[in-house]
Protein backbone atom coordinates (compact mmCIF):
# COMPACT_ATOMS: atom_id res chain seq x y z
CA UNK A 1 0.00 0.00 0.00
CA UNK A 2 1.20 3.53 -0.74
CA UNK A 3 2.83 5.47 2.10
CA UNK A 4 0.91 8.34 3.71
CA UNK A 5 3.48 9.69 6.19
CA UNK A 6 4.93 12.46 4.00
CA UNK A 7 8.20 12.87 2.15
CA UNK A 8 10.54 12.08 5.03
CA UNK A 9 14.35 11.85 4.88
CA UNK A 10 16.07 9.77 2.24
CA UNK A 11 19.51 8.82 0.97
CA UNK A 12 20.68 7.10 -2.21
CA UNK A 13 23.82 5.29 -3.31
CA UNK A 14 25.43 3.92 -6.46
CA UNK A 15 27.11 0.63 -5.66
CA UNK A 16 29.62 -0.29 -8.35
CA UNK A 17 32.53 -2.73 -8.30
CA UNK A 18 32.66 -2.86 -4.50
CA UNK A 19 32.46 0.92 -3.99
CA UNK A 20 29.45 2.65 -2.40
CA UNK A 21 29.10 6.23 -3.67
CA UNK A 22 26.60 8.75 -2.29
CA UNK A 23 24.22 10.17 -4.91
CA UNK A 24 23.31 13.87 -4.99
CA UNK A 25 20.27 13.35 -7.24
CA UNK A 26 19.06 10.74 -9.66
CA UNK A 27 16.28 8.79 -11.30
CA UNK A 28 15.42 5.19 -12.11
CA UNK A 29 12.90 4.13 -14.76
CA UNK A 30 11.69 0.55 -14.39
CA UNK A 31 9.81 -0.93 -17.35
CA UNK A 32 7.69 -4.05 -17.74
CA UNK A 33 6.82 -3.20 -21.36
CA UNK A 34 9.33 -5.54 -23.06
CA UNK A 35 11.92 -2.77 -22.72
CA UNK A 36 15.14 -2.24 -20.80
CA UNK A 37 15.06 -0.28 -17.53
CA UNK A 38 17.55 2.55 -17.01
CA UNK A 39 19.10 4.81 -14.39
CA UNK A 40 20.83 8.17 -14.15
CA UNK A 41 22.51 9.84 -11.18
CA UNK A 42 24.85 12.67 -10.22
CA UNK A 43 27.69 12.09 -7.76
CA UNK A 44 29.81 14.90 -6.32
CA UNK A 45 33.51 14.60 -7.19
CA UNK A 46 34.21 15.21 -3.50
CA UNK A 47 32.80 11.76 -2.60
CA UNK A 48 35.77 9.62 -1.59
CA UNK A 49 36.77 7.20 -4.34
CA UNK A 50 34.19 8.42 -6.86
CA UNK A 51 36.58 9.97 -9.38
CA UNK A 52 39.07 7.10 -9.37
CA UNK A 53 36.40 4.38 -9.50
CA UNK A 54 34.14 5.84 -12.17
CA UNK A 55 36.86 7.18 -14.48
CA UNK A 56 38.35 3.73 -15.05
CA UNK A 57 35.30 1.44 -15.31
CA UNK A 58 35.22 -1.55 -17.64
CA UNK A 59 32.90 -4.51 -17.20
CA UNK A 60 30.98 -3.67 -14.05
CA UNK A 61 28.06 -4.54 -11.81
CA UNK A 62 26.00 -1.62 -10.52
CA UNK A 63 22.96 -1.10 -8.32
CA UNK A 64 21.03 1.96 -7.16
CA UNK A 65 19.92 1.70 -3.53
CA UNK A 66 17.76 4.13 -1.55
CA UNK A 67 16.95 4.56 2.12
CA UNK A 68 13.59 6.29 2.41
CA UNK A 69 11.85 6.78 5.79
CA UNK A 70 13.81 3.89 7.23
CA UNK A 71 13.07 1.50 4.35
CA UNK A 72 16.04 0.36 2.27
CA UNK A 73 15.44 -0.94 -1.23
CA UNK A 74 17.29 -1.66 -4.45
CA UNK A 75 15.71 0.17 -7.40
CA UNK A 76 17.74 -1.38 -10.24
CA UNK A 77 20.57 -3.83 -10.90
CA UNK A 78 22.60 -3.49 -14.06
CA UNK A 79 25.71 -1.93 -15.56
CA UNK A 80 27.05 1.60 -15.99
CA UNK A 81 27.09 2.65 -19.66
CA UNK A 82 28.40 6.22 -19.57
CA UNK A 83 30.35 8.43 -17.18
CA UNK A 84 30.42 12.21 -17.80
CA UNK A 85 32.75 14.32 -15.63
CA UNK A 86 32.05 18.02 -15.13
CA UNK A 87 35.35 19.46 -13.88
CA UNK A 88 33.94 22.94 -13.30
CA UNK A 89 30.67 21.92 -11.66
CA UNK A 90 32.57 19.15 -9.76
CA UNK A 91 29.91 16.54 -10.56
CA UNK A 92 30.05 13.10 -12.18
CA UNK A 93 26.95 12.09 -14.15
CA UNK A 94 26.44 8.33 -14.51
CA UNK A 95 23.91 6.53 -16.74
CA UNK A 96 23.24 2.83 -17.20
CA UNK A 97 20.75 0.06 -17.93
CA UNK A 98 19.61 -3.17 -16.32
CA UNK A 99 20.79 -6.65 -17.28
CA UNK A 100 18.42 -6.94 -20.24
CA UNK A 101 20.58 -4.42 -22.13
CA UNK A 102 22.70 -7.32 -23.36
CA UNK A 103 19.59 -8.78 -25.03
CA UNK A 104 19.58 -5.73 -27.30
CA UNK A 105 23.34 -5.81 -27.90
CA UNK A 106 23.55 -9.47 -29.03
CA UNK A 107 22.19 -10.69 -32.36
CA UNK A 108 21.19 -14.10 -33.69
CA UNK A 109 20.95 -15.87 -37.07
CA UNK A 110 19.89 -19.42 -36.30
CA UNK A 111 16.96 -21.80 -35.97
CA UNK A 112 15.36 -23.77 -33.14
CA UNK A 113 13.70 -27.12 -33.85
CA UNK A 114 10.67 -28.28 -31.86
CA UNK A 115 11.05 -25.69 -29.11
CA UNK A 116 8.43 -23.85 -27.11
CA UNK A 117 8.76 -20.03 -27.03
CA UNK A 118 9.62 -20.33 -23.34
CA UNK A 119 12.48 -22.73 -24.20
CA UNK A 120 13.92 -20.22 -26.66
CA UNK A 121 13.57 -17.37 -24.14
CA UNK A 122 15.39 -19.42 -21.48
CA UNK A 123 18.15 -20.22 -23.98
CA UNK A 124 18.66 -16.59 -25.00
CA UNK A 125 18.64 -15.06 -21.53
CA UNK A 126 21.08 -17.72 -20.33
CA UNK A 127 23.57 -16.64 -23.00
CA UNK A 128 23.79 -13.15 -21.46
CA UNK A 129 23.95 -14.34 -17.85
CA UNK A 130 20.30 -13.84 -16.89
CA UNK A 131 18.00 -16.29 -15.14
CA UNK A 132 14.61 -16.08 -13.54
CA UNK A 133 10.93 -16.81 -13.95
CA UNK A 134 9.94 -17.99 -17.44
CA UNK A 135 6.37 -19.28 -17.70
CA UNK A 136 6.01 -22.34 -19.93
CA UNK A 137 4.36 -21.75 -23.31
CA UNK A 138 1.38 -23.72 -24.60
CA UNK A 139 2.41 -24.02 -28.27
CA UNK A 140 5.55 -24.79 -30.24
CA UNK A 141 7.30 -21.78 -31.75
CA UNK A 142 7.65 -21.10 -35.45
CA UNK A 143 6.30 -22.66 -38.62
CA UNK A 144 5.66 -26.32 -39.33
CA UNK A 145 7.93 -28.01 -41.86
CA UNK A 146 6.87 -31.63 -42.33
CA UNK A 147 6.71 -32.76 -38.70
CA UNK A 148 9.12 -30.15 -37.32
CA UNK A 149 8.27 -26.77 -35.81
CA UNK A 150 11.05 -24.36 -36.70
CA UNK A 151 11.72 -20.84 -35.36
CA UNK A 152 14.11 -18.84 -37.52
CA UNK A 153 16.04 -15.66 -36.76
CA UNK A 154 17.93 -13.52 -39.27
CA UNK A 155 20.52 -11.24 -37.66
CA UNK A 156 18.09 -9.70 -35.18
CA UNK A 157 18.65 -8.96 -31.51
CA UNK A 158 17.85 -11.41 -28.74
CA UNK A 159 15.40 -8.80 -27.42
CA UNK A 160 13.54 -8.70 -30.76
CA UNK A 161 13.18 -12.48 -30.82
CA UNK A 162 11.85 -12.51 -27.25
CA UNK A 163 9.49 -9.64 -28.12
CA UNK A 164 7.99 -11.58 -31.05
CA UNK A 165 7.66 -14.73 -28.94
CA UNK A 166 5.93 -12.68 -26.23
CA UNK A 167 3.40 -11.48 -28.80
CA UNK A 168 2.45 -15.09 -29.51
CA UNK A 169 2.25 -15.94 -25.79
CA UNK A 170 0.46 -12.67 -24.87
CA UNK A 171 3.28 -12.24 -22.39
CA UNK A 172 5.47 -9.44 -21.10
CA UNK A 173 9.05 -9.52 -19.98
CA UNK A 174 11.23 -7.42 -17.71
CA UNK A 175 14.14 -7.56 -15.27
CA UNK A 176 13.20 -6.77 -11.67
CA UNK A 177 15.30 -4.58 -9.32
CA UNK A 178 17.25 -7.60 -8.04
CA UNK A 179 18.31 -8.56 -11.58
CA UNK A 180 15.86 -11.48 -12.01
CA UNK A 181 14.31 -11.94 -15.47
CA UNK A 182 10.53 -12.45 -15.80
CA UNK A 183 8.56 -13.75 -18.79
CA UNK A 184 4.92 -14.17 -17.77
CA UNK A 185 1.43 -13.82 -19.30
CA UNK A 186 -0.06 -10.32 -19.18
CA UNK A 187 -2.42 -10.19 -16.23
CA UNK A 188 -0.14 -12.26 -13.96
CA UNK A 189 1.35 -9.58 -11.70
CA UNK A 190 4.31 -10.25 -9.42
CA UNK A 191 2.70 -8.98 -6.22
CA UNK A 192 0.21 -6.16 -5.67
CA UNK A 193 0.59 -2.50 -4.72
CA UNK A 194 -2.53 -0.70 -3.45
CA UNK A 195 -3.60 2.93 -3.63
CA UNK A 196 -6.92 4.54 -2.66
CA UNK A 197 -8.95 7.71 -2.78
CA UNK A 198 -11.91 8.61 -0.55
CA UNK A 199 -14.22 11.06 -2.32
CA UNK A 200 -17.04 10.85 0.25
CA UNK A 201 -15.65 13.60 2.46
CA UNK A 202 -14.29 17.13 2.13
CA UNK A 203 -11.43 17.51 1.66
CA UNK A 204 -10.89 14.21 -0.13
CA UNK A 205 -8.36 11.77 1.32
CA UNK A 206 -5.86 9.76 -0.73
CA UNK A 207 -2.47 8.13 -0.36
CA UNK A 208 -1.54 9.61 -3.78
CA UNK A 209 0.00 12.99 -4.44
CA UNK A 210 -1.53 12.82 -7.91
CA UNK A 211 -4.00 10.40 -9.52
CA UNK A 212 -5.29 10.44 -13.11
CA UNK A 213 -7.24 7.87 -15.09
CA UNK A 214 -7.45 8.12 -18.88
CA UNK A 215 -10.02 6.06 -20.76
CA UNK A 216 -9.30 5.33 -24.41
CA UNK A 217 -12.81 5.22 -25.86
CA UNK A 218 -11.69 3.44 -29.04
CA UNK A 219 -9.91 0.69 -27.10
CA UNK A 220 -13.04 0.42 -24.93
CA UNK A 221 -15.19 -0.50 -27.92
CA UNK A 222 -15.63 -4.07 -29.10
CA UNK A 223 -12.36 -5.40 -30.53
CA UNK A 224 -12.18 -7.82 -33.45
CA UNK A 225 -8.73 -9.17 -34.38
CA UNK A 226 -8.47 -11.51 -37.38
CA UNK A 227 -5.31 -13.40 -38.27
CA UNK A 228 -4.98 -15.00 -41.70
CA UNK A 229 -2.08 -17.19 -42.77
CA UNK A 230 -1.08 -19.14 -45.85
CA UNK A 231 1.08 -22.17 -45.14
CA UNK A 232 2.98 -23.06 -48.37
CA UNK A 233 4.17 -26.47 -47.16
CA UNK A 234 0.68 -27.57 -46.13
CA UNK A 235 -0.95 -25.60 -48.99
CA UNK A 236 -3.67 -24.38 -46.65
CA UNK A 237 -5.02 -21.07 -45.40
CA UNK A 238 -5.63 -20.80 -41.68
CA UNK A 239 -7.73 -18.07 -40.08
CA UNK A 240 -9.14 -17.08 -36.70
CA UNK A 241 -11.15 -14.11 -35.44
CA UNK A 242 -10.87 -13.19 -31.76
CA UNK A 243 -13.35 -10.81 -30.14
CA UNK A 244 -13.40 -8.70 -26.98
CA UNK A 245 -16.77 -7.26 -26.02
CA UNK A 246 -17.03 -3.51 -25.44
CA UNK A 247 -19.17 -0.41 -25.75
CA UNK A 248 -19.91 0.03 -29.45
CA UNK A 249 -17.75 -0.99 -32.34
CA UNK A 250 -16.32 -3.38 -33.19
CA UNK A 251 -12.96 -1.85 -34.05
CA UNK A 252 -11.49 -4.30 -36.53
CA UNK A 253 -7.85 -5.34 -36.96
CA UNK A 254 -6.54 -7.56 -39.74
CA UNK A 255 -3.19 -9.37 -39.60
CA UNK A 256 -1.54 -11.46 -42.32
CA UNK A 257 1.22 -13.61 -40.85
CA UNK A 258 2.80 -16.32 -43.05
CA UNK A 259 3.47 -19.96 -42.17
CA UNK A 260 1.06 -20.32 -39.24
CA UNK A 261 -0.90 -23.45 -38.39
CA UNK A 262 -4.43 -23.18 -37.00
CA UNK A 263 -3.34 -23.30 -33.35
CA UNK A 264 -0.86 -20.50 -33.92
CA UNK A 265 -3.36 -18.36 -35.85
CA UNK A 266 -5.84 -18.74 -32.98
CA UNK A 267 -3.27 -17.86 -30.34
CA UNK A 268 -1.98 -14.84 -32.27
CA UNK A 269 -5.50 -13.47 -32.80
CA UNK A 270 -6.37 -13.80 -29.10
CA UNK A 271 -3.09 -12.16 -28.08
CA UNK A 272 -3.57 -9.25 -30.52
CA UNK A 273 -7.14 -8.65 -29.36
CA UNK A 274 -6.09 -8.68 -25.71
CA UNK A 275 -3.19 -6.32 -26.41
CA UNK A 276 -5.50 -3.76 -28.05
CA UNK A 277 -8.10 -3.98 -25.27
CA UNK A 278 -5.59 -3.49 -22.43
CA UNK A 279 -5.03 0.09 -23.60
CA UNK A 280 -8.57 1.04 -22.60
CA UNK A 281 -7.63 2.33 -19.12
CA UNK A 282 -4.38 4.03 -18.11
CA UNK A 283 -3.73 4.92 -14.47
CA UNK A 284 -1.07 7.53 -13.70
CA UNK A 285 -0.27 8.01 -10.02
CA UNK A 286 2.40 9.83 -8.05
CA UNK A 287 3.09 8.67 -4.51
CA UNK A 288 5.56 9.53 -1.80
CA UNK A 289 8.83 7.80 -2.69
CA UNK A 290 8.47 4.08 -2.09
CA UNK A 291 11.18 1.53 -2.96
CA UNK A 292 8.76 -1.39 -2.47
CA UNK A 293 6.81 -0.75 -5.69
CA UNK A 294 8.25 -1.87 -9.02
CA UNK A 295 7.24 -2.50 -12.63
CA UNK A 296 5.64 -5.89 -13.14
CA UNK A 297 3.46 -5.68 -10.04
CA UNK A 298 -0.30 -5.22 -10.09
CA UNK A 299 -1.80 -1.87 -9.05
CA UNK A 300 -4.98 -2.31 -7.00
CA UNK A 301 -7.07 0.86 -7.13
CA UNK A 302 -10.00 1.61 -4.82
CA UNK A 303 -12.30 4.57 -4.20
CA UNK A 304 -12.92 5.72 -7.78
CA UNK A 305 -16.22 3.78 -7.86
CA UNK A 306 -16.11 3.36 -11.66
CA UNK A 307 -12.54 2.16 -12.18
CA UNK A 308 -11.76 0.09 -9.07
CA UNK A 309 -9.81 -2.99 -10.18
CA UNK A 310 -6.25 -4.30 -10.49
CA UNK A 311 -4.06 -3.06 -13.37
CA UNK A 312 -0.68 -4.21 -14.71
CA UNK A 313 2.07 -1.75 -13.73
CA UNK A 314 3.97 -0.97 -16.94
CA UNK A 315 6.45 1.61 -15.65
CA UNK A 316 7.71 2.96 -12.34
CA UNK A 317 9.83 6.11 -12.28
CA UNK A 318 11.72 7.11 -9.14
CA UNK A 319 13.03 10.67 -8.72
CA UNK A 320 15.25 11.40 -5.72
CA UNK A 321 17.42 14.31 -4.66
CA UNK A 322 17.22 17.54 -2.65
CA UNK A 323 13.43 17.98 -3.27
CA UNK A 324 12.82 14.51 -1.82
CA UNK A 325 11.89 11.11 -3.24
CA UNK A 326 8.79 10.62 -5.35
CA UNK A 327 7.54 7.59 -7.28
CA UNK A 328 5.49 7.85 -10.49
CA UNK A 329 3.46 4.80 -11.53
CA UNK A 330 1.82 4.04 -14.89
CA UNK A 331 -0.49 1.02 -15.11
CA UNK A 332 -2.87 -0.25 -17.79
CA UNK A 333 -5.71 -2.69 -18.26
CA UNK A 334 -8.96 -3.41 -20.02
CA UNK A 335 -12.19 -2.75 -18.14
CA UNK A 336 -13.14 -5.49 -15.74
CA UNK A 337 -14.63 -8.56 -17.41
CA UNK A 338 -13.26 -7.85 -20.90
CA UNK A 339 -11.31 -10.81 -22.27
CA UNK A 340 -10.58 -12.31 -25.68
CA UNK A 341 -12.66 -15.18 -27.01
Amino acid sequence: MAITSGAGPHKAWLNVDGETLAIENGSVTQSAKRKTSSFSCAIPMSVKGAYETLAGLGDNNATITVLTRGTTGTLITGEVDRVSIDYIGRTIRVTGRDGSAKLHDNKSSEKWLNKMPSDIVSDLIGRVGLSGNVTSSALMAGKKVSSDFVKLSDNVSFAYIIHKLAQLDNAKWWVDPSGKFHYVPIGSPAGTYSIFINQDQEPIVSDCLDLNITRNVQAGKGISATVKSWHPKLKQTFQYQSNVEGRGGPVQYQYHIPNLTQDHATKYAQSMASEKARHELTVSATVVGDPTVYAGMGLKLSGTKLFDQTYDIDTVHHNFGMPGHRTHITARGAGEGRSAS
